[in-house]
């Protein structure tokens, strides 16, 4: 006999399942790349340019698009989780910094006249 919990994870992970198939070749793709090459350096930008005939720019708006989805989140949720993460991280960092005109002394060291 089956509980009703049993029943709900059941239907949960057919739900996650429906949403995995519905994820795109391209999108699976991506995943997958990003699964097998974490590091962003050139030789990931020189394979990305043959992998998907594409700029890394393009890619990474793909990249971002795709993580954003819940069927990629079905498709790979460790890979899914980190790479949201660490979007996070960058924008948050992105966001922080402080930006100083040319010329310009930084806040706080003024040059005396």
């Amino acid at each position: 006999m089956t509980s009703p919990t049993d029943e709900h994870r059941a239907d949960e992970h057919r739900a996650d399942q429906h949403r995995a198939d519905q994820l795109s070749e391209l999108a699976q793709r991506v995943l997958s790349f990003e699964h097998d090459r974490a590091r962003h350096d050139r030789t990931k930008e020189a394979e990305i340019r043959v992998e998907f005939e594409m700029s890394a720019a393009r890619y990474y708006q793909v990249l971002n698009r795709v993580i954003d989805s819940p069927a990629a989140l079905a498709y790979d949720p460790q890979l899914v989780t980190r790479l949201q993460r660490l979007r996070h991280t960058r924008t948050s960092a992105r966001a922080t910094r402080s930006f100083v005109a040319p010329g310009a002394a930084p806040e706080g060291r003024e040059e005396e006249r």
